[in-house]
């Protein structure tokens, strides 16, 4: 008889599967004491730490990161991502920014200092304004953009709002050109779950296209620091990392209804969430800043805060709906129209409001002194009211301001390229106080005309024109705006010499 089996363990040759499994969960073991290694060692964050929301800003070009994208089928309702992808780039371009005023002599010296900082922004008219976002052109001194196709432009800025983080710059056009231009859609038309593609120059990756959906509305994350910032936030999973800031979040239809802005997120890259202005918003600020320079902003007159089922109990409604007035400012445009503190406002022209952030965004698609419907909850009963706003311009409102402690912005050193005349302004800086001391007056920072015009030359001090003293470059644009299409400059060099020049407006 043969003895040799016998002394084999139950895990011998005759169990080649039990041995095998049994290997297996060793190796197992191994692979799970190492990950708990790596755990003490590195412990995971809690759930309940928030990510932080970062502006979606500058990138490096030595960063080692990838791009995500996602992959989902090529058609959905009717739509391919391939053709919206096709027609939308070519209205995203590529902003590069440097810093500073001291940018503008290395470009005349023909020496490239190196760029500061890269973005995004899109196409909004035929004649080149670009919107983008306040926080990627902020102090800029020299602004470039690229399109997908290669072309390059110098632009200026037309126009920036800091409460809402927007901006619109200008690319200087040859006669006769022009850009396509993305078709503006309506961001109050968006659902949860609808598909949306991002548009933009991630991690200096051009002409970038990720799909999501839209998984949030209506956010507020306190990220636009300063006085009454504005925030009614699309949320989104489509991928959005450093460089989309000012990019295009478009629907299915190729339309524009959002600026890509921010991302929650740890590590400084995506993470899952991504932000967009909602384009109702973003293109009321840009028609503003076009015509006027500025954003006219429209008040209520109040101070507002979230419902929620604590209050809503407190004042005996049936639901957790509304907004609740805390204040009602004397003399405001919800005072005028009979509104008290303690009232809830639950709708504005037939549009439910349920935040207080969705309700300051809403007042703000309004021009001043125009007219909303207001419905509103008191002691039981539903009412409802026709109220005017008001602009910052009415005695009351600036009064209550000021009793706030709101300031406005200082004045944005800045470039206005005006099209129609063939000239960059900009106001004076610090730098040309020592040229021109305490004179009065705005700055020729660029000749674009194509004809000869003797005695107009870049760095030139515009005093007066026709006749009228001039203090800014938003003075500057009001006092051309009324001329007609003949304007007398009056001017001073650098060399102390006075000059007088007529301009004609361009065809």
């Amino acid at each position: 008889m043969n003895t040799s089996n016998t002394s084999l363990s139950p895990l011998g040759d005759r169990h080649p599967t039990i041995r095998s499994l049994t290997y297996i969960g060793l190796i197992g073991l191994g692979l799970l004491a190492g990950i708990l290694v790596m755990l003490i060692a590195n412990p995971v964050p809690p759930r309940s730490q928030l990510a932080e929301i970062r502006l979606v800003e500058r990138s490096e070009a030595d960063q080692e990161t990838t791009d995500m994208e996602l992959s989902p089928p090529t058609t959905v309702g009717g739509s391919t991502f391939r053709n919206v992808a096709h027609s939308a780039v070519q209205s995203v371009v590529s902003i590069s920014v440097q810093f500073g005023w001291h940018a503008h002599l290395w470009a005349s010296l023909d020496m490239d200092e190196g760029r500061d900082s890269e973005g995004s922004g899109v196409v909004i008219t035929p004649q080149g304004h670009i919107l983008t976002n306040y926080h990627l052109i902020e102090n800029a001194g020299k602004l470039n953009v690229l399109f997908a196709d290669k072309r390059e432009y110098e632009a200026y800025t037309v126009g920036v709002d800091r409460s809402a983080d927007l901006a619109v710059i200008q690319i200087v056009l040859g006669p006769g050109e022009s850009v396509k231009s993305m078709t503006i859609g309506d961001s109050e038309t968006l659902q949860l779950g609808d598909w949306v593609l991002a548009i933009g120059n991630p991690l200096q990756l051009n002409s970038t296209v990720t799909a999501g959906i839209v998984s949030g509305k209506g956010r507020s994350m306190n990220i636009i620091d300063t006085d009454f910032g504005v925030e009614d936030f699309i949320q989104t999973d489509a991928a959005i990392n450093p460089g989309n800031s000012g990019g295009a979040l478009v629907n299915l239809q190729g339309e524009l209804i959002g600026i890509n802005t921010a991302i929650a997120t740890n590590s400084g890259y995506f993470e899952g969430y991504g932000f967009a202005i909602p384009v109702n918003l973003a293109i009321r600020v840009a028609s503003d800043l076009i015509e006027f320079g500025e954003f006219r902003r429209s008040y209520m007159g109040v101070m507002q805060t979230d419902i929620d089922a604590k209050l809503a109990r407190a004042l005996g409604m049936t639901s957790v709906q509304g907004v609740f007035l805390d204040q009602v400012y004397e003399g405001g445009a919800a005072e005028i129209a009979g509104l008290r503190p303690g009232d809830v406002i639950y709708e504005v022209d037939g549009r439910p409001i349920d935040k207080a952030n969705q309700l300051q965004s809403t007042v703000l698609l309004k021009p001043p002194y125009s007219k909303i419907e207001v419905g509103y909850w008191r002691d039981g009963q539903i009412n409802s009211t026709e109220l005017t706003l008001l602009g910052q311009d009415h005695p009351h409102v600036a009064s209550w301001l000021m009793e706030m402690g709101y300031r406005p912005d200082p004045e944005v050193l800045q470039a206005r390229y005006l099209d129609e005349w063939g000239l960059v302004i900009r106001d004076k800086s610090e730098e040309d106080e020592a040229q021109y001391g305490t004179l009065e007056g705005i700055i020729i920072q660029r000749v674009i005309r194509q004809d000869e015009i003797a005695n107009l030359q870049e760095g030139m001090l515009i005093k007066r024109i026709n006749g009228r003293s001039i203090h800014s470059v938003k003075e500057a644009i009001k006092e051309l705006r009324s001329a007609g299409e003949t304007v007398r400059f009056s001017l001073e060099d650098k060399w102390s010499t006075q000059h007088m020049v007529s301009l004609s407006a361009l065809k």
